[in-house]
C-alpha cells in the first residue's frame, strides 16, 4: 500500500512454479523471482507510486 495514497493497494502472492518460487501481482502477472527481492520490491514501489513520485 503507498501510505501517501490508500488506494493504491495491492495484494502479492508467492508461489512454487515449475521453474522455482515467484512473487505474483493479483491479476496473475509475475512480478520477480523470490530470491531477486530487490527488483521485486523496485516493481512494487513504480506500480503504487503517484505520477511523479518514483523517478
Amino acid at each position: 500500500m503507498n501510505p501517501q495514497v490508500s488506494v493504491l493497494a495491492e495484494h502479492i502472492l508467492a508461489e512454487n512454479s515449475t521453474d522455482g518460487w515467484w512473487y505474483w501481482w493479483s491479476w496473475a502477472e509475475r512480478i520477480a523471482r523470490v530470491d531477486d527481492l530487490d527488483d521485486a520490491v523496485d516493481r512494487v514501489i513504480r506500480v503504487l507510486a503517484t505520477t511523479g513520485e518514483h523517478d
